[in-house]
């Protein structure tokens, strides 16, 4: 084997290493999104809730140390706030103390630091439906929480990377496949020039 062939070879191996080795950072880089919320999008409250709870895909940042980089409110249709304390972040999971209101229809606005250290916000709502004669809590008009260092006082309104659905795992799952296809087309192409290099290299000299 000659030394251009063993050169060749070698940046062949190189490339498809750096290939491979990019794949999980590019796969990574994707903005933190909804996976699971309690209460769920949707959904009918029939008992007090003590607490909102909102689960992503991946870790939230906790910039400060103790959630004031989270916003997490619920709010009834007059605007009143029912959450009764900051967020706390947990890994994956930001949650929140609250406690509701009449019955009627809720909002629960967040917004978190993803994992890739961009803002992620968006909203979801749910329904409170008690039974007759169960205490309602009157609310507030300013937020539960005042000492948010991410928008103090305002809700958070849905930004374009927001993601209030809680996706497939078919979507994710195509976004790392479309990742590694590319991964192994690089690959691929590299090995076909190192073949195309060798046959080039054997081709005997043609007679005169």
């Amino acid at each position: 084997m000659t030394r251009m062939t063993t050169r060749v070879l070698a940046g062949a191996g190189l490339l498809a290493a750096v290939a491979l080795a990019l794949t999980p950072t590019v796969a990574a880089s994707a903005h933190d999104y909804l996976v699971q919320t309690s209460p769920a999008s949707g959904a009918t409250q029939t008992e007090q809730l003590d607490q909102v709870k909102l689960t992503f895909n991946d870790r939230v940042l906790d910039l400060g140390g103790d959630g004031s980089s989270a916003i997490l409110r619920v709010t009834d249709a007059s605007g009143k706030h029912f959450e009764t304390g900051c967020p706390t972040i947990l890994d994956t999971t930001v949650s929140a103390p609250t406690a509701l209101g009449a019955a009627g229809a809720y909002t629960v606005d967040w917004q978190v630091v993803s994992a890739d250290g961009h803002t992620v916000s968006g909203s979801y709502g749910f329904t409170y439906k008690p039974p007759a004669g169960t205490a309602a809590v009157p609310g507030t008009t300013a937020p539960g929480c005042t000492s948010s260092k991410a928008t103090p006082g305002a809700a958070p309104a849905p930004s374009s990377t927001a993601s209030t659905a809680v996706p497939t795992k078919a979507s994710s799952d195509g976004n790392l496949g479309l990742v590694i296809g590319i991964a192994i087309g690089i690959v691929a192409l590299a090995l076909i020039g190192v073949v195309i290099l060798l046959l080039t290299r054997r081709k005997p000299p043609t007679e005169s």
